[in-house]
């Protein structure tokens, strides 16, 4: 025999569980018992009336609800299942561009490195190119003419 609580039947018939309060209330004690928590319940009997009420059927729908609750849990399954799947793809694909991307910035280190020593290479004979220049210059005229 079946029993459902004032929130059970709200969200069967998918009205507030204020209405289903009130709709309750207005039912023959008959209809109604207390289960183990004390919590007012509504029998089949009840049940049946309150579905004449808003013209929907909810009793024939339990099998099918917790038939549909395992498919339903089956898939959810699946779902996990499918997205974790997903993710893991997802992690091996960003893990391979981080290697990458890891290969590229060694490369522009490496030649970042080779640009730097360029730059002092040149410095540096920039540095004696001038050094020789100040040289020449503090020789005389004759001197530079003829390089001895």
């Amino acid at each position: 025999m079946t029993s459902n609580t004032v929130t059970e039947l709200a969200e069967a018939f998918g009205v507030t569980r204020q209405a289903i309060n009130n709709r309750v209330k207005k039912l023959e004690e008959e209809y109604l018992s207390k289960n183990d928590r004390g919590v007012t319940v509504v029998n089949e009997a009840g049940i049946e009336i309150l579905e004449q009420h808003y013209g929907k059927k909810i009793l024939e729908l339990e099998p099918d609800i917790k038939k549909n609750s395992q498919v339903e849990q089956v898939d959810f399954e699946q779902l996990i299942t499918q997205l974790l799947a997903d993710k893991n793809l997802e992690i091996a694909r960003l893990s391979e561009q981080i290697s990458i991307k890891d290969g590229q910035i060694a490369e522009k280190d490496k030649q970042l490195d080779q640009q730097q020593q360029l730059t002092a290479k040149a410095l540096t004979e920039r540095e004696q190119t001038l050094i020789e220049l100040a040289d020449e210059k503090s020789k005389g005229f004759f001197t530079r003419l003829f390089k001895k």
